[in-house]
């Protein structure tokens, strides 16, 4: 069984299906299934779908982007990641273009929240994570209406304290959406740092 994990992280499977190990092992999916059960390196995640803890400290953020296929974390779990919020985290939420019932990680929350396919971009690798980039992240949580304005004006504040964000890009990224509510929720942001966009200024 430690071959076929050793396998699995040569491929950097942090997260799989048991018809990944079944491959590997060539074996049939019930035996596998009942090696995975008992083996301590091994956590179930849902249904014939599994993550490795492999001695090493659990990434809630790796484990949750890949759930389901494509996704990524975003709004409150993304300026958590970025550091730019003091709030305390209670649920992880993932962006995806697929339905997907909530499920507990590590005693943590994470949500699935189904977008349309034009509005699913704005997402970086950061290791084995999928996580929305600050601008993306921003403007999701806009258009979501979560968490509360003040926490995204507290995330914006501090995004640009630390120069982490490019106003340009969340510009775009708020046009894109093609949402009043969302352009409008940027222009707010934008001018409580007394900084004037023309091209939002147009689409509204």
């Amino acid at each position: 069984m430690q071959e076929v994990l050793d396998e699995l992280v040569l491929h950097n499977k942090t997260v799989f299906s048991i018809y990944d190990a079944a491959r590997i092992m060539n074996k049939p999916n019930n035996y596998v299934s009942k090696l995975l059960s008992s083996n301590k390196k091994v956590r179930r995640i849902e249904r014939g779908k599994y993550y490795l803890t492999n001695g090493r400290g659990i990434n809630i953020y790796e484990i949750a982007s890949q759930v389901v296929f494509p996704s990524y974390v975003s709004m409150f779990a993304a300026f958590q990641f970025y550091s730019v919020t003091e709030q305390f985290i209670i649920k992880y939420s993932v962006v995806s273009l697929k339905r997907h019932r909530p499920i507990i990680i590590e005693n943590s929350a994470v949500e699935f929240i189904r977008i349309q396919k034009e509005r699913f971009f704005g997402y970086k690798k950061n290791g084995n994570a999928y996580v929305a980039t600050i601008e993306k992240a921003i403007v999701d949580s806009l258009y979501l209406g979560s968490p509360p304005f003040s926490y995204i004006e507290e995330a914006f504040a501090e995004s640009l304290r630390r120069k982490i964000i490019n106003v340009d890009l969340l510009v775009d990224f708020a046009l894109r959406m093609k949402t009043k509510a969302t352009a409008k929720g940027v222009m707010a942001l934008l001018k409580s740092r007394n900084i004037y966009s023309d091209r939002l200024q147009e689409a509204l």
